[in-house]
C-alpha cells in the first residue's frame, strides 16, 4: 500500500455511510432501472435492440473499467476517486432523468456506468485502508448488508416508483431521485472522509499501464458487446477480433512484468491448480445464477402472466439468503468451512432441479418457487464466500487486487454468456411444438442443474488442490463475491428486449 500525504485516521461511523450509501445507490439503480424498462420503452419508443443496450451499456461500462479505476484510486487516493464517481453519478442520473431521446437516456447510462466503477471500487479500499481489527470486521459486515440489502430494495422500489408517477414524471422520478441524494452525500463527504493522495514519491512510473488497460478494454467489450444486444452481422468481426485482442493484451502484460511494472492483468495467480479450479467453479455457478434470473423473468410474465412488481419480489429470497450465508463461513469449524464450497454448489444443484417441479402460480402459489430460490441463494453464498476464502490463501496478499479485477470481469463475462445462451435455447424450446413453456423451463433448469453438479466437483478439486486456509479474506474478494450473488435480472412486462445479463 502506498504512503499517503497525511497520518492515516480512523474515520467515524458517518464517513463509513457515507461509503456505504455511494454503494447502495449503484446497486438499487441497477435493479429499478431494470423494472422501469417497460415503462421507459412505451414513452421513448424503445426499439427492444435499443432497450436492451440501455441496460447492459451500464453494466458494460462499469466492468471495464473497475480495473483501472481501482488503480486510479491507488494513484490518486480514494476520496478523490470516490467523490469524482458520486459527482459523476449524480449528473449522469440528472441527464437519464431528463433524456429526450434513446440516444441521450444510453450516453446516460454509459456515464452511470463510468461513474460506478469509480464510486464502487474505491469503498472497499477505503475500509481496508481506514479500518482495522474488529471494526474493520464490522464495517465489511455492513458493506455486506448494503448489497444485498440494495438489491432487494431496488427490486421492491422499482415498481412502485414507476407506478407512483411522482409529480408526473414516471420512469424518470428512477434517475432524478439520485440527484438530491447524490448532492447531500457529495457533500458529506467532502466533509468526512480522510485525505489520502499517495505522496508522488511513492507512486511507480511503471503502475501506469495504459496499453494493458486499453487493450483489457477493447478485448472485453469485444466478447460482451455481440453477446449483449441482437444479432447483427457485425457482431461476427468483433467476436473475432477479441482474439487478437487477447493474444496482444497477454503479450503487452509480460513486456510490463518484465519491466517491473504492474500489469492491469496479471496472469500470474492463475499459475495455482487450486486457483484455476476455484475460479471454474466460481464462473460456472455465476453463469447459473445470471442465466436463471433471465429465465425466471420469462416464465413468471410471460407464462405465469405475473406483473412486473410481483415478479420483481421472487427472487428477493435468493438475495437475502445469500447476504444470510456470509456468517456462516465465519463461524464453521475449519473442517466443515473447507466442504462448504461443494455444499453450497450441491444445494444451488437441488434448487434448480425443484425450481420446475413445486407448484408456481399468482398470488399465495408463487411462494413455494421463493422458498426453493431461498435454497440457492444460500447455496450460492455458501460456495462464492468458501471459494473466494480459498483464493486469498492460495494466491499472495500482493495479488489481491489483480485477483479481485480478474473476479469481477470473469464474473461479467460468464454472465453475458449464460443469459445469450440459455435466452436463446428458452425461446426455441417454447415455440417447438413438442415442447412449450413448461417443458422449457423445466429442461432449461436441468441444464442449470447440471452445471451447477459439475461446478460442485471442481469446487471440491479446488479444496484438495489448497493447504489449510489461514489467510484472512481480501475485503475486495468479499466485495466481488457478494456483488455477484446480489445482481438481479432484467424484468419486462409484455414484451422482453433479449438476451442480456446485468451482473
Amino acid at each position: 500500500m502506498h504512503a499517503t500525504t497525511g497520518q492515516r485516521t480512523a474515520p467515524s461511523g458517518t464517513a463509513l455511510l457515507v461509503l456505504l450509501i455511494g454503494q447502495a445507490m449503484a446497486n438499487i439503480d441497477l435493479a429499478i432501472v431494470n423494472l422501469a424498462a417497460p415503462a421507459v420503452s412505451a414513452d421513448l419508443h424503445v426499439s427492444s435492440s435499443e432497450l436492451t443496450l440501455m441496460v447492459t451499456a451500464y453494466a458494460l461500462c462499469s466492468a471495464v473499467l473497475l480495473a483501472p479505476a481501482a488503480r486510479l484510486g491507488e494513484r490518486q487516493g480514494v476520496r478523490r476517486v470516490y467523490l469524482l464517481g458520486l459527482a459523476l453519478f449524480t449528473l449522469a442520473s440528472l441527464g437519464c432523468g431528463l433524456a429526450q431521446d434513446t440516444a441521450m437516456l444510453i450516453v446516460g447510462r454509459c456515464l452511470q456506468g463510468a461513474a460506478t466503477a469509480l464510486m464502487t471500487s474505491q469503498v472497499l479500499v477505503g475500509i481496508h485502508r481506514w479500518f482495522t481489527g474488529p471494526t474493520r470486521a464490522r464495517a465489511l459486515g455492513w458493506n455486506a448488508v448494503t448489497l444485498s440489502g440494495g438489491a432487494a430494495l431496488g427490486q421492491v422500489l422499482g415498481g412502485t416508483i414507476v407506478s407512483a408517477d411522482l409529480l408526473g414524471t414516471g420512469w424518470r422520478a428512477v434517475f432524478l431521485l439520485n440527484v438530491p441524494i447524490g448532492a447531500v452525500v457529495l457533500a458529506l463527504g467532502a466533509a468526512l472522509l480522510p485525505h489520502d493522495r499517495p505522496a508522488a514519491a511513492d507512486i511507480r512510473r511503471g503502475d501506469n499501464d495504459v496499453p494493458g488497460t486499453v487493450l483489457l478494454a477493447a478485448a472485453t467489450l469485444a466478447v460482451l458487446v455481440p453477446l449483449s444486444v441482437e444479432k447483427p452481422d457485425w457482431i461476427w468481426v468483433l467476436l473475432i477480433a477479441a482474439v487478437p485482442l487477447a493474444v496482444q493484451l497477454a503479450r503487452t502484460e509480460r513486456r510490463v512484468i518484465a519491466g517491473g511494472g504492474t500489469p492491469a492483468l496479471d496472469l500470474r495467480p492463475l499459475s495455482a491448480p487450486a486457483v484455476r479450479w476455484a475460479l471454474a467453479s466460481f464462473a460456472g455457478t455465476t453463469l447459473t445464477y445470471l442465466a436463471m434470473l433471465y429465465l425466471l423473468s420469462l416464465y413468471l410474465q410471460d407464462h405465469l402472466h405475473l406483473p412486473a412488481w410481483q415478479a420483481g419480489l421472487v427472487p428477493l429470497g435468493w438475495v437475502l439468503a445469500f447476504g444470510a450465508a456470509g456468517p456462516v463461513i465465519g463461524r464453521a469449524p475449519q473442517r466443515v468451512a473447507r466442504l462448504l464450497p461443494f455444499a453450497g454448489c450441491a444445494m444451488l444443484t437441488a434448487a434448480y432441479a425443484l425450481a420446475p417441479v413445486v407448484p408456481a402460480g399468482g398470488g399465495g402459489a408463487i411462494w413455494p418457487l421463493t422458498a426453493v430460490l431461498c435454497i440457492g441463494g444460500f447455496g450460492l453464498g455458501l460456495t462464492h464466500t468458501a471459494l473466494l476464502n480459498l483464493l486469498t490463501t492460495a494466491v499472495p496478499s500482493r495479488f489481491a487486487a489483480t485477483l479481485s479485477g480478474t473476479v469481477n470481469t470473469l464474473s461479467t463475462v460468464v454472465g453475458v454468456i449464460g443469459v445469450a445462451l440459455f435466452g436463446a435455447v428458452y425461446p426455441w424450446l417454447v415455440d417447438a411444438h413438442w415442447a412449450g413453456a413448461a417443458t422449457a423451463w423445466a429442461l432449461s433448469c436441468t441444464g442449470l442443474a447440471l452445471v451447477a453438479a459439475v461446478c460442485g466437483l471442481a469446487a471440491l478439486r479446488a479444496v484438495a488442490a489448497s493447504g489449510p486456509a489461514e489467510a484472512e479474506p481480501a475485503p475486495e474478494m468479499v466485495d466481488a463475491a457478494i456483488a455477484t450473488g446480489a445482481a438481479v435480472p432484467v424484468f419486462t412486462t409484455e414484451e422482453h428486449p433479449g438476451p442480456s445479463a446485468t451482473p
